[in-house]
């Protein structure tokens, strides 16, 4: 588990996905039975147990074996059973395909969201864009750069998307509107139509955002 530079008072974490039981072990102890049966009945893919075993054991790395996650009436994820010396009471999760991010945080209205760097993300580019969000030398750029510049722009709107309450709703493409930013030069900040900061970095050709009320 590597700790990414954040915003405010928060604390980012980022893991590749464990998907050795031996390794997981190591985090959970005498629970660990427990803990991956219940994994493999609530999820079918063996990716998504993995996903779902990984956040709870970085969590239990950062937190000790007392903190947990349950989930709000929304689906949005909610911290549980932490000491009450604790600074932490907020939290925000995600996955890509080789790896989970864990943001904790004292303050609400956070987010964090993760994605793997992939070509296929080009095939959504009107989904994910509208022409004044992308570059002036959008067109002229590499397939790879193009890959790159959606794959951050999505980070950007997901994470301000699970900083929001009122989630079903908005509508990612058009109420979500980001200002062109360049990802030449990493950590950068990205800003919103509105005036939303984003704090965005790659980590082994993955994008990871963040935003935080403090920003």
């Amino acid at each position: 588990m590597t700790e990414l530079p954040s915003i405010g008072k928060t604390k980012l974490y980022v893991s590749q996905i464990i998907d050795n039981l031996s390794d997981l072990a190591h985090f959970f102890g005498g629970d660990t039975e427990t803990i991956v049966n219940y994994a493999q009945r609530h999820f079918k893919s063996a990716h998504r147990q993995y996903e779902w075993l990984t956040i709870r054991a970085m969590l239990r790395q950062v937190m000790g074996t007392n903190a947990g996650i349950c989930y709000d009436d929304s689906g949005k994820p909610q911290l549980t059973g932490l000491l009450s010396d604790s600074h932490f009471s907020n939290i925000s999760i995600s996955h890509s395909k080789t790896h989970a991010a864990l943001l904790l945080t004292e303050n609400a209205g956070v987010g964090v969201d993760i994605e793997l760097v992939s070509p296929r993300i080009l095939r959504l580019a009107s989904r994910i864009a509208q022409s004044e969000e992308l570059p002036v030398a959008f067109g002229e750029m590499s397939e790879q750069e193009r890959s790159e510049y959606l794959t951050a722009l999505w980070t950007i709107k997901e994470a301000i998307y699970k900083s929001l309450a009122n989630q079903a709703e908005l509508e990612m493409l058009t109420d979500i509107r980001v200002k062109p930013f360049d990802i030449s030069s990493l950590p950068a900040t990205a800003c919103t139509m509105n005036g939303q900061k984003v704090f965005l970095q790659k980590f082994q050709n993955n994008f990871v955002s963040v935003i935080s009320q403090v920003c």
